[in-house]
């Protein structure tokens, strides 16, 4: 289980962060009247790829990954969701993915025909929710782009920044970035080799650019190189 040292772990349950505008209190509450709070533990599949799509989840606290299996087993991880995220909306009747807990987590349980009542008889609930699903599009957008970046240090520093603008974590300094997942996930969601992963987090400490406070937490030293790396074309 993710056990942070000096940065302690911790969420705020149902809220979001600044770059996330979906207002958690709001929006929590009037899910979570129409559904069931279930807790799940880290490493449990919250629902799988193909299965009916019985109900959507908003994820009150914790952190999940979506993937896709190929053939042979191999996971292809294509975001994470943090608390005041939503998940679950079928295609054709079937999930799309499977979302799986990579620390513990609290979802609330909505049956879509209660959700899509719910939105029927509050217009102010619909724009809300319509705004985070336009807002997920343009992070899965995101990845697609570091996904063909040619540098590997590019697409960790890609990845760092994304978790930093949509960190739900309490940070000791504005330059902490939290990783709750593990350097497997990070690799299945960068493409990387978890050995390429571990060796560009060594290489962007060896420059200065981070440090490794934990293998959960990461601080950046150099914002200026930081954010030139993001601007750099490949």
């Amino acid at each position: 289980m993710y056990k942070g040292v000096e940065c302690e772990w911790g969420l705020n349950h149902g809220l979001i962060g600044s770059s996330n505008l979906l207002p958690g209190i709001a929006v929590r509450g009037k899910l979570a009247a129409i559904g069931s709070i279930r807790h799940h533990r880290e490493g449990d599949g919250l629902f799988h790829e193909g299965s009916e799509a019985s109900c959507i989840l908003y994820i009150d606290s914790g952190v999940v990954k979506v993937i896709n299996s190929l053939p042979g087993g191999k996971e292809i991880v294509q975001g994470f969701l943090f608390p005041g995220d939503l998940a679950g909306f079928g295609e054709y009747g079937g999930y799309a993915a499977t979302v799986k807990a990579i620390t513990p987590v609290a979802a609330v349980h909505l049956r879509a025909a209660a959700v899509e009542a719910l939105l029927r008889s509050d217009p102010d609930l619909q724009s809300q929710i319509f705004f985070k699903l336009c807002q997920n599009l343009r992070l899965a957008q995101q990845h697609v782009v570091s996904l063909v970046q040619p540098s590997a240090k590019k697409r960790i520093v890609m990845l760092l920044n994304l978790l930093r603008i949509h960190s739900q974590f309490p940070r000791q300094s504005p330059e902490q970035i939290h990783l709750p997942m593990s350097r497997t996930d990070i690799a299945d969601y960068t493409g990387l080799a978890v050995e390429t992963v571990s060796r560009n987090f060594q290489r962007l400490q060896r420059e200065g650019t981070i440090r490794l406070i934990t293998s959960h937490c990461v601080e950046i030293t150099d914002e200026r190189v930081f954010e030139s790396l993001l601007r750099t074309e490949d």
